[in-house]
């Protein structure tokens, strides 16, 4: 089934039309609503809380667009290797470790065990570029 404009990240989608309409029906109460309790005149109060939660609805536009941006896999693969750099290792290194830990926040030791076991064979075959144990070297688009 091909995916539609509106059919990727549609919580955020949601979240946003949500939170708009919301702001936008507080915005106008507090307009045009004449709200007094005791004296005291409660319209500023919606009209900021509107404005404020229109504003918090600009978070999930930005999910929701960022979520729709379509990437070649021809254009990522490209952009990937390119990066081949010391901080693309370092980022790269800190990400794994994030990713082996499990669920109470410790790294689960025998995950990092294997992965320094496979780190190890790859620069013992001559091929440290490899992604993964048992893949050949990596291939690259070169890029021109």
């Amino acid at each position: 089934m091909p995916l539609s404009g509106l059919s990727r990240c549609t919580y955020a989608l949601w979240l946003a039309v949500v939170l708009d309409v919301v702001g936008l029906a507080t915005l106008l109460v507090g307009v045009f609503g004449n709200l007094q309790r005791g004296g005291r005149d409660y319209g500023d109060m919606l009209i900021y809380t509107g404005a404020i939660v229109v504003f918090v609805s600009l978070i999930g536009w930005v999910f929701w667009y960022t979520g729709n941006i379509e990437i070649s896999l021809e254009e990522l693969a490209s952009d990937y290797c390119a990066k081949d750099s010391k901080l693309h290792r370092i980022v790269r290194k800190i990400s794994r470790s994030i990713s082996l830990r499990n669920g109470n926040g410790r790294a689960d030791r025998a995950a990092l065990r294997r992965e320094a076991g496979q780190r190890q064979s790859r620069w013992e075959s001559g091929h440290p570029e490899e992604e993964e144990a048992g893949e050949g070297p990596q291939e690259c688009a070169t890029m021109g």
